[in-house]
């Protein structure tokens, strides 16, 4: 299965590469990167919507939290109810991430077996982009100078605080990125310009969704319909 993947990619990668990146395996995995962000760029348009209004309904989970605090089942309940009412689906998020996890791993086992897949000789990196470097390292090798791990650590950092709408869960804001970091000192620099990119491109669909979203009417949560009984006025005496 894994190996049908990354053959799908090498056969994807080797076309883009004859025909589109004037022989250069640096662009065609740009290009590539372009192409999967077109094919999910519906899913991310949802998710971006979903982040956004799930961050507009927060205060209303947190008081239905506070007010069910004693009886989880009507809390998890009650804090449903306010999510559908709200349209927010809380798996819009993992929709991306199913459809990338393939794609990672396809192009990880790609770049980790050249040979296996017939790549046998990727030109030296500096040659695309530093060309005054005469040692930089190919992309079937992980970043001698470090450069690209830490553009991978620092632009998950950035998506992930755009995209993070639960605040008890901020911890992962700095974990997420870390470990990125810590497996792209290891992983191909093929691998790891595909995941900057996608961050990259990634930050710049959110802006302009975002942006979008806030040139229209201002998001408010939707109470629960029903669910509050109207508070007795006290007599005075």
């Amino acid at each position: 299965m894994l190996d049908a993947i990354a053959g799908f990619f090498n056969t994807a990668l080797g076309f883009i590469y004859l025909n589109f990146s004037g022989q250069n395996y640096a662009v065609a995995i740009i290009i590539l990167t372009i192409l999967v962000k077109l094919v999910t760029f519906p899913l991310n348009n949802k998710q971006i919507q979903s982040a956004k209004r799930m961050q507009a309904v927060q205060p209303e989970i947190k008081r239905l939290q506070e007010k069910y605090k004693n009886d989880k089942e009507k809390q998890n309940q009650a804090v449903m109810e306010l999510l559908k009412e709200n349209k927010v689906n809380p798996m819009a998020g993992c929709l991306p991430l199913l459809i990338q996890f393939p794609i990672l791993i396809g192009i990880f086992r790609l770049l980790s077996n050249p040979a296996k897949f017939g790549i046998l000789d990727i030109p030296n990196f500096s040659s695309y982009i530093f060309p005054s470097f005469t040692v930089w390292g190919d992309l079937l090798s992980p970043d001698p100078y470090f450069i690209f791990p830490i553009l991978s650590g620092v632009t998950t950092f950035l998506h992930q605080r755009l995209t993070m709408t639960d605040p008890n869960q901020k911890i992962m804001l700095y974990m997420m990125p870390a470990l990125i970091t810590y497996l792209s000192f290891k992983f191909p620099m093929g691998l790891v310009l595909y995941w900057v990119m996608n961050n990259l491109f990634s930050l710049g669909q959110h802006y302009v969704v975002v942006r979008k979203e806030n040139g229209e009417e201002e998001l408010k949560p939707k109470p629960v319909k029903g669910k509050e009984k109207p508070r007795r006025k006290e007599k005075r005496g």
